[in-house]
């Protein structure tokens, strides 16, 4: 999990919000085909295909007019706390990861402390995060943290995984350690293994580094911004959710130093998380990794719904990330379909659109709310192919940790609302404004608004994460609104958004036959949209935020509805891929 203290300080950030009447500058950006989409010649004149749409854009042009990569990490940098970095395009320098395996003084008089450090535990720690494929193969073990990201971002952000070439021993006892100073566990750590790690290089054939270690210090800010990249502490304790013993992600207040670079980003778990695949289970360490890119967590810190139905990597750590969290990263460009395009005006009513897994090739179709910014920060939804393929396979056909995965190739559709705020608006205006602009944005935003917790970031004192129905139920009613949620194709009582353990399975996804709509009508839309109406969730602005629910004043633009109709074609087996899918997208 994510550090939630520090969480709920990023939403306090700030809120802006646009209604749909605000058209942003359109800076689409087309990029190469990566489907086989059926030539338009071949189709009726009034169809188009893939080959006619635009790519969406993870680039944005900052003060000085130079171009720069526009992803998760760029708001959270605009914050000052830099995240794991893409590699760059200029150099192809990937960021480093230093993993250090941390342990302590025995304790004879702490029942919990069973955990020893030996080289067979040092050696899986190793494989977990360095792990070739036929390392971890030969061990039985899942897939390393490296490699899971080499694939997972088409090689285009993944690292250089170092581990430190010997244990770590704090000097203390378990006890002592978690009652020294008052920061985090995890801090503390990392802090530690800076101060070691100088000491070390410092002394005559480097110390327990030996005299062959390589890495200086500084090597480890490989974009040279006076911090660590990231300093993964791997501990030998057993975890603990109520105490300071867990797997998590957070940050220091540390200020930059570039001939000395200081810890910023820390990952923080124990060796424990790696007991299944034969102590060589790198799940956990998947998923808190994703933290250090700056993914939020898709599940529910108050235990209420599942928006995401616990199936990916940001949820129950199963399967891979998906489009939207690999868009939000820079590493997929979607194709972009508006209403515009197929509304009639140029002859164009219908759009046949190819889709291959997700997971094998980065192929995913965003379907644009109206005034689209093109980017992965604002309201849209997502369609991609999944299924049992690439990084998927394994977790999707065997299960992990309880959770099921999709056994069969269908078309996932999630609704995602990644508007974004940033910290200069004035406290009058920041709950009444969003940043629109794709420029503005990388510039200034520092902030996903929503998230997947119900009733939204906690410690936000006046929000604007719900749909307010006060004024047309005559009592104060609302539904509250998420980053990322799952559209299920078959609805039952239990579904997504009433049940905090949901699984979501094949029924879930939209297959060969099946229809998805979009409308006041609409199934759908009473389901999981906040509006429960063909409105999106932009077309509600709150132009007052003096007081809390059902007390503030609201508009409702009925012009920002919500139109599409997409249709399952088909989905067929492919040798190359797993699979193929085709979809028709026209307008209700």
């Amino acid at each position: 999990m994510k550090n939630t203290k520090l969480m709920l300080l990023a939403g306090l950030l700030g809120l802006a919000l646009t209604g749909c009447g605000q058209t942003p500058t359109d800076s689409s950006s087309s990029g190469s085909d990566s489907s086989e989409s059926s030539s338009s010649s071949e189709l009726p004149a009034d169809t188009i295909t893939n080959d006619d749409l635009p790519k969406a854009q993870t680039t944005f042009v900052d003060e000085d007019g130079e171009t720069q990569e526009l992803n998760i990490d760029r708001l959270f940098r605009n914050s000052n706390d830099p995240h794991v970095i893409n590699i760059t395009p200029e150099s192809g320098t990937k960021a480093k990861l230093l993993v250090a395996p941390i342990t302590f003084e025995a304790d004879a008089s702490d029942p919990n402390d069973t955990i020893r450090a030996t080289d067979d535990l040092y050696e899986k720690i190793r494989i977990a995060f360095t792990g070739t494929p036929e390392e971890t193969a030969a061990v039985g073990g899942y897939i390393s943290v490296q490699e899971f990201y080499n694939q997972s971002s088409y090689n285009k952000g993944g690292f250089d995984v170092v581990v430190l070439p010997c244990w770590v021993n704090t000097g203390m006892t378990p006890t002592e350690f978690n009652n020294s100073g008052s920061t985090y566990n995890g801090v503390k750590c990392a802090e530690f293994v800076r101060e070691w790690y100088q000491e070390e290089w410092a002394k005559d054939g480097h110390g327990e580094l030996g005299a062959d270690w390589e890495y200086e210090w500084t090597d480890f800010d490989s974009d040279g911004d006076g911090f660590v990249d990231l300093i993964w502490s791997v501990y030998t304790y057993p975890s603990d959710h109520n105490q300071d013993w867990w797997a998590y992600v957070t940050y220091t207040s540390n200020s930059a130093n570039v001939r000395n670079p200081t810890v910023k980003t820390i990952a923080f778990a124990s060796t424990d998380f790696m007991s299944s695949y034969n102590g060589y289970d790198s799940h956990t360490f998947i998923h808190e990794t994703g933290h250090t890119y700056g993914l939020n967590d898709y599940y529910d810190y108050n235990n209420t719904w599942k928006p995401m139905g616990s199936v990916d990597y940001m949820d129950q750590n199963l399967g891979d990330h998906c489009a939207y969290s690999k868009f939000t990263l820079g590493w997929v460009n979607p194709w972009v379909l508006r209403e515009s395009d197929i509304d009639g005006t140029n002859g164009v009513t219908t759009a046949k659109i190819t889709l291959r897994p997700l997971t094998n090739t980065g192929d995913c179709l965003v379907l644009a709310s109206p005034n689209y910014n093109n980017t992965a920060f604002d309201e849209y939804l997502m369609v991609e192919l999944v299924g049992p393929y690439g990084l998927a396979e394994k977790d999707y056909l065997n299960g992990y940790s309880g959770t099921t995965g999709f056994t069969e190739p269908g078309i996932r559709i999630t609704h995602v609302d990644a508007r974004v705020s940033g910290n200069s608006e004035l406290n009058s205006t920041r709950w009444t404004t969003w940043r629109t602009d794709a420029d503005d944005i990388g510039q200034n935003g520092t902030t996903v608004r929503l998230s997947n917790t119900y009733g939204g970031r906690s410690g936000v004192g006046t929000d604007s994460d719900f749909w307010d129905h006060t004024e047309t139920t005559g009592s104060t009613d609302y539904a509250y609104m998420c980053e990322i949620g799952l559209i299920e194709a078959s609805i039952g009582d239990t579904n997504c958004m009433t049940s905090p353990s949901y699984n979501a399975g094949m029924s879930s996804l939209f297959t060969a036959g099946s229809r998805f709509y979009m409308g006041d009508d609409s199934t759908w839309m009473k389901n999981f949209f906040p509006s429960r109406s063909g409105l999106w969730n932009k077309a509600q602005t709150f132009t007052s935020d003096s007081g809390r629910i059902g007390q503030r004043k609201i508009e409702i633009d009925e012009t920002c509805t919500s139109n599409f109709s997409l249709r399952v074609n088909s989905i067929v087996e492919d040798e190359q891929y797993g699979a193929v899918a085709t979809l028709t997208v026209t307008l209700i």
